[in-house]
């Protein structure tokens, strides 16, 4: 299920799309398509809060402006960039027509007055808002189960997990539900589901794109990106999404020195570091399958593009996730600030409440399924504030971190960093975390990082494909779109996604 009339939107790409349009398809009927499939596979897999009520009529005026381009550019036929395109947006983007939830009971009924920065940016290039998805419970843990919203399923794998925080977005595009979708990371939450669900999750340099709008978890680790199928879909969606939010002062003065920051390396041969201190340990049988997935991957790449990989001794890089986690993520320290000041910011129209106090008071949350960051950021005495010497501490690790990091990378010439980007498959129903992860040095560091399909673990009865497992690069701040190239070449030669088979 997924054809209608001459396009099938299954594994359906922008620049297909926009073909099959100037070739008198409509937005209308793939909007049909898309939510045919969202009424026949989302109650099982429950990767959307809400489906936009109006999607079909943004559809029917979206065909009324695709006549009007066609007759006026008969030459280059050119169309906004995502004119048309359906889009999933992780329910922490405020839309003014649907409410802004993430993922809260207690925030069921929460409108702001206006869109996102970024929600207003994919509206002007064409985009059709088609749903909310489904997220971690107020984005803090990576197995995509919230109090609104439910358990999301992989749906390569019933009884697992999607990955998350941003798993309802990567599990609709994995399932074909949506065209593109729109996630954020604060530590892994973009990547993760990527990882878990064999689609693209970028997150870009930070201050790339504005979060102005966006429900936030910190000031310092968050950012909001793009997902798709393709590396090329994400490209065309970040091209939009990026640029200066007067309102996001992360964001402020990042075009003026872009020809510096992103002058691109050109052509040849780039070296990339094999983070081999990120794989997992021998005599582990799950990250085994990680590990020879990823390293046959890099067989490919090594073989079949101009790339020079240069593996990364413990020595050279060690950099220690669990160390990073207690000495480094600001989780505790920010959230209930930066969460508190976004519930009574000018942009919510209503709310049932304007403080993270009065949600837990409430009880209207996934109490199982928050971290012990909800509960040390309300802790009223104690370090967990931005006041204290503890997060000075922090931040000064983070700066540590970072020029570590740049010291690496200069030290060895690289153009990008490669690994799993965990260490494990991806965790069952049932769990409330997603263990070993590998996604907090980009967070810390603000780098971009992008994960891609590397390949499945063997078939099993519940996995008739297997389960998705992502390789992660990590490139230079500002060089997204140098991290893009190098991504494009290696999914190119890795071709690591498949179709999940859908029998719900």
């Amino acid at each position: 299920m997924g054809s209608i009339g001459s396009i099938d939107v299954q594994e359906l790409a922008i620049s297909k799309y926009h073909d099959a349009l100037r070739e008198r398809t409509t937005c209308a009927e793939v909007v049909v398509a898309y939510l045919a499939r969202i009424s026949r596979y989302n109650n099982r897999l429950k990767a959307l809060i809400t489906v936009n009520k109006n999607a079909l009529d943004v559809a029917r005026q979206r065909d009324r402006e695709t006549e009007a381009l066609l007759q006026q550019h008969k030459n280059d036929h050119a169309f906004p960039p995502l004119h048309g395109v359906p889009i999933i947006l992780k329910d922490t983007y405020s839309t003014i027509d649907m409410p802004t939830t993430s993922g809260v009971k207690a925030l069921h009924s929460l409108q702001t007055k206006a869109d996102a920065f970024v929600v207003t940016k994919l509206r002007r290039a064409g985009a059709i808002i088609l749903g909310k998805a489904n997220l971690h419970e107020l984005s803090l843990e990576g197995v995509t189960v919230s109090s609104l919203g439910g358990q999301t399923r992989n749906p390569y794998d019933l009884s697992r997990t999607p990955g998350g925080s941003s798993g309802g977005t990567a599990a609709a595009l994995a399932a074909n539900l949506a065209l593109v979708g729109c996630g954020g990371d604060t530590m892994n939450s973009l990547r993760s589901p990527a990882s878990a669900c064999s689609v693209v999750g970028f997150r870009p340099t930070r201050g790339q794109i504005s979060r102005s709008g966006i429900i936030p978890v910190t000031e310092t680790q968050d950012v909001a990106g793009p997902m798709a199928r393709t590396v090329q879909d994400v490209r065309v969606l970040f091209d939009v999404m990026k640029g200066e939010d007067e309102g996001n002062e992360a964001t402020v003065g990042c075009r003026r020195d872009a020809t510096e920051r992103d002058s691109g390396t050109g052509g040849g041969c780039k070296r990339i570091g094999v983070l081999r201190s990120f794989f997992a340990e021998d005599g582990d049988p799950e990250g085994s399958i990680v590990n020879q997935t990823v390293l046959e991957a890099l067989d490919k790449a090594k073989a079949n593009m101009q790339v020079e990989l240069v593996t990364l001794s413990p020595q050279s890089a060690h950099w220690d996730i669990p160390t990073l986690i207690s000495m480094a993520d600001t989780q505790a320290y920010e959230f209930r600030s930066v969460f508190d000041s976004f519930l009574q910011s000018p942009l919510i129209a209503s709310t049932p409440h304007e403080s993270l106090d009065s949600i837990v008071a409430s009880g209207e949350y996934h109490q199982e399924a928050v971290t012990p960051v909800l509960h040390r950021t309300l802790q009223k005495d104690g370090p967990y504030t931005m006041q204290s010497p503890e997060y000075e501490s922090r931040l000064a690790t983070i700066a540590a971190l970072e020029r570590s990091v740049e010291d690496c990378f200069e030290g060895h010439q690289l153009d990008a960093l490669v690994y799993p980007h965990q260490r494990q498959l991806v965790a069952p129903i049932g769990s409330m975390v997603q263990p070993r992860r590998n996604g907090i040095l980009a967070a810390l560091t603000g780098r971009p990082a992008i994960c891609l399909p590397a390949g499945f673990s063997p078939q099993t009865a519940s996995a008739p494909v297997g389960v998705p497992i992502g390789l992660e690069l990590m490139g230079k701040p500002w060089h997204d779109d140098d991290l893009l190239d190098i991504a494009e070449q290696f999914e190119r030669i890795i071709q690591g996604r498949r179709q999940p088979e859908l029998h719900i």
